[in-house]
């Protein structure tokens, strides 16, 4: 006797029709059926996918590997199966790390946690169909997702930047490049000196003008470094204590400031600034702050004025409760202002591990709560390093031994 069976489980509709209850043994979408005692069961298999390997999605993997949430099938999707940890970058561009220091291996995270790894971009999200398309034309179904995509730099739209100038992010696109133009500097029959401009005076472009002066010293080179900063003045994010030690190194190292300007167009060996100014250069760095990929307004989803997507502070999407987002690609409704850095994404790792949990079994969500203040480590390149926290500075050889030892504990925990 034919019997038609309906079910609706999270929006997903299974219709089929069986002869015979007790053979039935079906896998159609999110829906399982199975024999039990001449009857039929329903049980949800649910798609969950973590879109992006950033600091908080390794958190959760490994937390995945430890205990896998019942009755789902993980799904991790990245455009390269290996993540660099952010806070080590520095320190690889002076010399201090090698690659394989600094990167942290999310093909093997994967396997830990029994996902299934898909190499791509992702193009599209499809909220309502609860899809998301990748690049070359695959879709990926779910009835979690999380993003933690990361972010690119503002300005690309400045003529020649895309062509001639190395962004800071995606990180990982930093390093090779950073190692491309070293290696060419050393094959090749190069001048004694190099001209480095950075462009862009928060930590990141500060870090990087110590630790590429550094490099290209111990190559034999003269690295004349020039910074570039639209504001007066350089870390305005940071403490007056913090800035004054820096400046003060800078001074003794003969890095150049310019503040107040910003650039116009870059051609293949100078930039123009706005004021008509021209400033040849060797290498150009562009380390303008974050800016979003355009993923989440072509995909009609709520964003900030930038185009990070709007998370509540369950990390969850301000539209969709299915929908998680987490590090730099996301802007906390409750707090927008909230710094684009590493150590809010560290942070945000146990919250999102455990609202993803709660999600599939039903139960109360967590509130991240992003920390007034933290504790800011700067890489000066030779060896010694900034730091501060609550208005105070320290600086030493010993502090950039703290942070040596917080960086590889970091990174040596996913190992």
């Amino acid at each position: 006797m034919k019997k038609k069976l309906a079910s609706d489980l999270n929006g997903f509709y299974l219709l089929a029709n069986c002869c015979d209850a007790t053979t039935v043994n079906i896998l159609v979408g999110r829906i399982q059926l199975k024999p039990e005692k001449g009857s039929i069961s329903l049980s949800a298999v649910r798609e969950v996918v973590l879109v992006g390997g950033g600091h908080t999605h390794i958190q959760t993997l490994k937390s995945f590997a430890q205990e896998s949430p019942k009755k789902s099938r993980i799904t991790v999707v990245v455009d390269v199966p290996l993540a660099v940890y952010s806070g080590m970058v520095p320190g690889f561009v002076s010399g201090q790390y090698s690659k394989d220091e600094i990167v942290i291996d999310v093909f093997r995270l994967s396997q830990r946690a029994n996902a299934r790894l898909i190499i791509g971009r992702v193009v599209q999200i499809d909220p309502n169909g609860q899809k998301i398309f990748l690049e070359n034309g695959e879709t990926i179904p779910y009835d979690v997702a999380s993003f933690d995509i990361g972010s690119t730099v503002a300005g690309t739209d400045v003529s020649g930047v895309n062509d001639y100038a190395i962004p800071t992010r995606p990180i990982g696109r930093l390093c090779h490049q950073i190692e491309e133009v070293i290696e060419q500097v050393i094959q090749g029959d190069h001048q004694k000196s190099v001209a480095i401009l950075v462009v862009g005076g928060g930590a990141g472009g500060v870090e990087l003008s110590f630790t590429l002066q550094k490099r290209f010293g111990s190559l034999g080179l003269l690295a004349n470094v020039t910074m570039i900063e639209k504001d007066e003045e350089l870390l305005l994010d940071y403490s007056t204590s913090i800035r004054k030690r820096i400046l003060s190194h800078m001074g003794r190292r003969g890095i150049s400031i310019i503040c107040n300007a910003e650039v116009c167009e870059v051609g293949s060996d100078s930039v123009v600034l706005e004021n008509g100014q021209n400033l040849d250069f060797d290498l150009l760095i562009w380390v303008t702050g974050p800016w979003s990929q355009e993923i989440f307004k072509e995909s009609g989803l709520s964003t900030d004025a930038r185009g990070f997507v709007l998370v509540r502070s369950t990390l969850q999407f301000v539209e969709y409760d299915n929908l998680f987002g987490v590090g730099d690609c996301a802007t906390l409704v409750e707090a927008p202002l909230t710094p684009k850095a590493g150590v809010y994404a560290v942070r945000q790792g146990p919250c999102l591990t455990h609202n993803l949990y709660r999600w599939l079994d039903d139960g109360p969500l967590r509130n991240y709560h992003p920390q007034a203040d933290f504790l800011t480590l700067l890489n000066l390149g030779d060896g010694s390093a900034v730091g501060g926290k609550w208005g105070y500075s320290i600086e030493g050889r010993w502090v950039m031994k703290l942070k040596d030892y917080i960086d590889r504990k970091f990174v040596a925990d996913f190992s």
